[in-house]
């Protein structure tokens, strides 16, 4: 059994842009990195002609995969390390996120599953952002019935592409300078007004994220070990849309963090033009943790109801 486990997670340019022979030399790549679970963005065309680049990816990969409506999104897993007992299903996106439940496999008892969300909010709109932002959040309110007929909140993984920053901390790189960014629609896509009417880099969901009980990998990760190379860009600089920037990573409910020991940006020059970035667990704390969550507790609630699930 390996030691650690590798989250990856990445927004490959227009799942490369029917350039057939970029996206084999991108797959290649992302299985020689032997991802557990792998959270794509941009999957467009992966369902057509019979679902041709979707079955392909999960062969090239060596991977479970789900690809989301309207190919907007995909979750892959090593079927090795985990399971899936269900589907999380959610409407009214832009671009709808995948999410499933994935369960690490052979770990002594019972552990709790992880939600995890493949997502890509929308570029275009600080509010439809917030909003969309905000409904992520749903997916660190489901329950789960153990064994024990105890009812425990279920832990989640969120990663993707947020079109958005997160807040910095100090000794970590400052946001990008609103005023820096030449082109004025840009400037509205990824700024929104503050008290005083001047713009400000739009930190909102992250910050929503964090008040319900989430963080950032990258930045746990720089604030813990001071390791401030983990908030490296993930889009590289435009002279029109400003200085590099960190857009994509992971979010997290904090009980998982413990388990966490390390983040960086995988470069993808030449083939997207976003990095990806990968999160690095210890398996045998990830495991304990979920293990210790699953064990019975006189303070929880418990129920009879064995059918009973969480829904969107």
């Amino acid at each position: 059994m390996t030691t650690t486990i590798d989250l990856i997670t990445c927004n490959f340019e227009n799942n490369g842009g029917g350039d057939r022979r970029k996206w084999r030399t991108a797959h290649d790549y992302f299985a020689s990195l032997r991802p557990a679970a792998f959270f794509r963005q941009e999957m467009w065309d992966a369902l057509d002609n019979e679902g041709e680049l979707a079955k392909a990816a999960e062969t090239v990969l060596g991977m479970r995969g789900w690809v989301g409506s309207g190919s907007s999104t995909a979750l892959y897993a090593d079927p090795a390390v985990f399971e899936s007992p269900r589907g999380w299903n959610d409407r009214g996106w832009q671009l709808e996120p995948t999410a499933r439940s994935l369960r690490l496999r052979d770990t002594g008892g019972e552990t709790l599953p992880i939600i995890c969300v493949s997502h890509h909010l929308t570029y275009s709109s600080c509010t439809a952002r917030a909003i969309e932002g905000e409904n992520l959040t749903r997916f660190l309110d489901k329950t789960h019935i153990t064994d024990s007929g105890s009812t425990v909140k279920l832990p989640a993984i969120l990663g993707g592409d947020r079109n958005s920053y997160t807040a910095p901390i100090p000794g970590g790189p400052p946001l990008p300078a609103v005023e820096s960014f030449t082109d004025r629609v840009h400037q509205t896509h990824r700024s929104r007004r503050g008290p005083d009417g001047t713009r400000i880099p739009d930190t909102h969901t992250d910050r929503e994220m964090l008040a319900a009980g989430a963080e950032d990998a990258a930045r746990h990760i720089a604030r813990t070990y001071r390791r401030m190379s983990t908030l490296a860009p993930t889009v590289v600089a435009k002279p029109e849309q400003g200085p590099p920037a960190a857009v994509d990573g992971f979010w997290l409910s904090t009980t998982l963090l413990p388990a966490l020991i390390d983040v960086d940006v995988i470069d993808m020059s030449g083939l997207s033009d976003h990095h990806a970035v990968r999160a690095r667990f210890h398996h045998g704390t990830l495991a304990d943790v979920l293990r210790r969550a699953a064990a019975p507790h006189p303070d929880r609630e418990h129920t009879s109801d064995r059918t009973r699930s969480a829904t969107l």
